[in-house]
């Protein structure tokens, strides 16, 4: 059975679930977390979901280095897992592209300077106070669709909890499946409202969580600035069920 057999299959009616980023990155933000914009929008994201994850500054920030052909072997880490992750984008999604000096969802309106093909997309260290790990983000493109793009791989700490491992109430076509090895897969939508002058804007997030057997968890994430998706959640399930995004 394909990904898409098995969403079509698990797909229900589970109503939208409504999200104001505007106020909660409002409210947020009087908190005075002390995190970078791309992660503090994640965790803005994710408590608006109910996931349950608080964000603590990273130890230090790793610069994207450049996306090239040479030996995974000679890598870093983060070297080895943003040429996984873009590895695994570019067989889901050969036609995505990048926004040249797009800011964070926080600041929609860097999402419409130029296109590129070459990967504006850089790797970091996170950590959560439930789970560390390292992400990649970019503000990518397809079509005319402009969407914030994360990928995580992560542990667990000890004594906390991450997920959701399964659908809730309130998720947006919410599926849940196992994966080729096991992996325990939550993929669903989230509808929002951004607030652009007098009217408010629907905007929508999507969200493919995957558990592996070991315990280590894969995320892959979209944020669109307007109503339509940049990934299928096909699409996000492959990348994120990808062995080689894994932790060294």
């Amino acid at each position: 059975m394909t990904y898409r057999q098995i969403f079509d299959e698990a797909i229900g009616d589970a109503p939208p679930t409504a999200v104001d980023v505007d106020t909660l990155m409002a409210r947020e933000g009087r908190r005075r977390w002390r995190v970078g914009a791309y992660a503090s929008t994640t965790a803005v994201l994710a408590l608006a979901l109910g996931v349950g994850v608080a964000v603590r500054p990273s130890g230090s920030d790793v610069p994207a280095p450049a996306y090239s052909a040479a030996s995974a072997a000679a890598r870093t880490q983060p070297e080895r897992l943003r040429e996984a992750m873009l590895a695994a984008l570019d067989r889901e999604a050969p036609d995505l592209r990048w926004v040249r000096g797009a800011g964070p969802v926080t600041d929609m309106r860097t999402w419409d300077g130029p296109v590129t093909d070459a990967p504006q997309f850089a790797v970091s260290r996170f950590e959560w106070i439930s789970m560390t790990g390292w992400f990649g983000v970019g503000v990518a493109a397809r079509g005319d669709v402009r969407s914030y793009l994360a990928a995580y791989v992560g542990r667990v700490r000890p004594g906390q909890t991450a997920g959701p491992d399964e659908c809730t109430p309130g998720m947006v076509k919410c599926r849940s499946f196992t994966g080729p090895r096991g992996e325990q897969v939550v993929a669903f939508d989230v509808e929002g409202v951004r607030r652009a002058g007098s009217a408010p804007e629907r905007i929508v997030s999507r969200f493919v969580m995957v558990k592996r057997a070991d315990g280590t968890r894969v995320t892959v994430q979209t944020h669109s600035s307007s109503d339509r998706h940049l990934l299928t959640a096909e699409e996000m399930a492959g990348v994120a069920l990808d062995p080689a995004i894994r932790l060294g």
